[in-house]
């Protein structure tokens, strides 16, 4: 394993999901969005630790929980790459094509 790479969606939805916790508190947001960074972080020496993500059934696409949130990745071997930051009380088949689809 190597690290941890962001995918373009990805980097979106941390800046989207920025924006939405900023509107009450930027410090705040600032914070979550650090330990999200921190969290994926975890899973390099573990690339296992998450679990598989059930709508997609490949031991390969993974998620990592932290507070409300699914931190979607691959988990290959050249790394893991985050997929996506999904709440996690939306459906993640609202976003066509799925994210693990076009990897």
């Amino acid at each position: 394993m190597t690290g941890v790479t962001w995918s373009e969606p990805a980097l979106e939805d941390v800046k989207a999901l920025r924006g939405w916790i900023g509107r009450d508190s930027k410090p705040l947001a600032d914070r979550v969005v650090e330990r999200i960074f921190d969290a994926i972080e975890q899973v390099i020496p573990f690339p296992r630790i998450g679990r598989v993500v059930g709508e997609v059934g490949d031991e390969s696409v993974r998620e990592l929980l932290f507070r409300t949130f699914r931190i979607v990745y691959h988990a290959g071997a050249q790394g893991i790459v985050v997929l996506g930051v999904l709440h996690g009380g939306r459906p993640s088949d609202r976003r066509e094509p799925r994210r693990w689809e076009v990897y």
